[in-house]
């Protein structure tokens, strides 16, 4: 019992005072920024069409922003949408038994198949940017509900048990038993999932590959279709410049971003 009111005492305290913080900082620096980025694609490159053939570094930078703000919706929203469903697959064992199965084929489904299908329905719309935030985000979503549903299954039993002594469920085990429990998770599968992202992100902006009779100029400005036109083109110059930004926006955020946040994840693992 001394163990439970123990652990029960030091995750209150730890969620209130640093998963809070950390998770409204982020939320609040996610949400300035994507505002930002979108006033600034908005105001500087109003057309979601480029010509490949005239290239400046500004539009580089304006291909990294683009590129960052898709990454970053599609990965806002699979956060949004992966955590109830961890929640409901593993809610009961019934449930888990019927949905988990299910989800673990539709995973393993390869993500591109579904993308011509994407990208004509969302194209017939003329919704561009949706296509390719669409398919991040399928993208995205599975590495976060596995490793989430992971990071469930490893709450000790004696906690589960906690939470029925000292009735805390529905919203308040959540705020301070399970969320704290698989942050380490999330923080793994959002590595995995940006991982996925960026490497989904040289398809998902190169569209005209999957319009009929399409045009690289219907592609979407980002760091993705400047390295595959350019390489189609071979302009070198262009390849490597867009490759050494890329590299460069992976790395700042690897270690501005996910470096620390690992750190932190390191106070929230059972021993």
């Amino acid at each position: 019992m001394a163990k439970i009111r123990q652990y029960h005492h030091h995750f209150h305290f730890s969620y209130t005072t640093s998963i809070k913080r950390h998770l409204l900082s982020i939320a609040i620096v996610t949400i300035l920024s994507l505002v930002i980025l979108y006033l600034v694609i908005r105001l500087a490159a109003p057309q979601s069409t480029f010509n490949i053939r005239a290239i400046s570094w500004v539009d580089i930078f304006l291909a990294s922003v683009n590129t960052l703000m898709r990454l970053f919706i599609a990965y806002i929203f699979s956060v949004i949408i992966a955590i109830p469903l961890a929640l409901l697959i593993t809610s009961t064992p019934k449930i888990e038994k019927i949905l988990l199965p299910i989800f673990d084929i539709i995973q393993s489904i390869p993500i591109l198949a579904f993308f011509p299908v994407i990208v004509v329905f969302f194209t017939f719309y003329g919704a561009f940017e949706l296509a390719a935030i669409f398919i991040l985000f399928m993208s995205m979503l599975w590495n976060l509900v596995f490793t989430m549903i992971g990071g469930i299954k490893t709450i000790p039993e004696d906690i589960e048990s906690a939470a029925a002594v000292f009735h805390i469920r529905d919203w308040k085990k959540l705020q301070y038993i399970t969320l704290p429990a698989i942050f380490p998770y999330i923080i793994t599968g959002s590595l995995l999932a940006w991982g996925q992202g960026w490497s989904i992100i040289i398809v998902a902006e190169v569209l005209h590959t999957y319009i009929p009779h399409g045009l690289m100029s219907q592609d979407l400005l980002g760091l993705g279709s400047l390295l595959v036109n350019s390489f189609v083109l071979g302009n070198n110059t262009l390849f490597l410049s867009a490759l050494a930004v890329m590299i460069l926006v992976i790395s700042l955020l690897n270690f501005f971003v996910w470096q620390k946040l690992l750190r932190v994840t390191e106070r929230y693992k059972f021993d």
